[in-house]
């Protein structure tokens, strides 16, 4: 009887399989954990995606997008699985 094993990824990171479609200066979207008190919504916002950092969180490498959100003055850093390409053209 052979013994049964589980496949072993290729890819090592988390969010990996959402890097192979991100790339820096890409238009990015993410859901917000922000209440917006005016809409009384939950809401997606939108940025620049400048840098895809890796680290090492709860011993797995999980991939981080820098982003600079627009309107924003300060940087944001969003596990790269929670980011969506926008699909906006302009």
């Amino acid at each position: 009887m052979t013994k049964k094993t589980f496949k072993t990824p290729k890819n090592r990171a988390l969010g990996h399989s959402k890097a192979i479609n991100l790339a820096p200066g890409d238009i990015v979207t993410w859901k917000s954990w922000e209440y917006n008190l005016e809409t009384a919504l939950f809401e997606d916002k939108e940025g620049l995606l400048l840098e895809i950092l890796e680290e090492n969180r709860l011993e797995n490498i999980v991939l981080i997008g820098k982003i600079m959100p627009f309107g924003a003055s300060e940087y944001e850093f969003i596990p790269l699985f929670s980011l969506t390409k926008s699909q906006k053209q302009d």
